[in-house]
């Protein structure tokens, strides 16, 4: 769904995964894994819980569990993304969290999670065992020698009601409005404008638009031997018609599902 990840495929039992991208996009979301980002080329600016932050060469950011963030990178930018199930790590993330989730890469995170990344795709012998047993290995030396926090802090009910608009907005996608949405925040029009851009890093209307086209693609490719004209007819049937050009956004430079592993 585009307000969360998409369920993981996950290769076994493990409920770890690892993907590397070049010019990775994603709009506003959240979802339920924890979230590990190494930037190996270029720049990235991801917005985690209200907070932009630059990602550079030997940095690394964590996202925490059920935090609000998007990603926005420069053309050339290689990452390496990380999700794996929060309770793999739960005696580690349930009682603390790091003071910010930009950190340096002191611990080869990098290479560590390249070589995960090439157990899940050879899958040797016990391979969900070792895989299981290297992330975990992986917070304990980043949660034993970086600043942490409690985590004890509940989201605020502004947070909590925009992860609501957010999934609202996945299944409303035909029919909310800018109108129904400042409203559901139960702020005036003018304050959501703002809040919004600063949130999801793009206008109310230019991210339902990125929705509504994905939710048009995805419908494409459920039916992959629709002809042009067939094609013409779904769109026209479809609340997809009522986008009168192109957006400035596309589900190519926004979206939150990540497509298929470039490397």
């Amino acid at each position: 769904m585009l307000a969360k990840f998409e369920k993981r495929a996950y290769v076994g039992s493990e409920k770890v995964w690892v993907g590397k991208y070049r010019n990775l996009q994603n709009i506003s979301h959240w979802h339920m894994e924890h979230e590990m980002i190494v930037c190996m080329e270029g720049c990235a600016q991801v917005m985690v819980a209200d907070t932009i932050y630059t990602l550079l060469p030997k940095s690394v950011i964590f996202c925490q569990s059920g935090c609000v963030h998007y990603i926005h990178t420069d053309p050339d930018c290689l990452l390496l993304v990380c999700l794996f199930d929060e309770k793999l790590c739960e005696p580690l993330t349930h009682p603390y969290q790091l003071s910010t989730p930009l950190f340096q890469d002191h611990y080869n995170v990098l290479e560590r999670l390249t070589a995960i990344r090439q157990e899940l795709s050879e899958q040797p012998r016990f391979f969900e065992v070792r895989t299981i047993a290297m992330i975990e290995e992986l917070m304990t030396d980043i949660f034993r020698s970086e600043p942490l926090i409690a985590n004890d802090q509940q989201p605020s009910e502004v947070t909590a009601r925009y992860k609501q608009l957010l999934d609202r907005i996945d299944h409303e996608f035909y029919s909310i409005t800018f109108y129904d949405a400042a409203l559901f925040m139960n702020v005036s029009e003018s304050y959501f404008s703002r809040y919004f851009k600063r949130q999801a890093g793009m206008t109310f209307s230019q991210y339902l638009n990125v929705v509504r086209i994905e939710k048009a693609v995805q419908i494409i490719n459920a039916e992959p031997d629709l002809k042009v004209t067939d094609v013409m007819c779904v769109a026209a049937s479809t609340p997809f018609a009522a986008l009168t050009g192109p957006s400035s956004s596309s589900p190519v430079t926004h979206r939150v599902q990540f497509p298929k592993d470039m490397y």
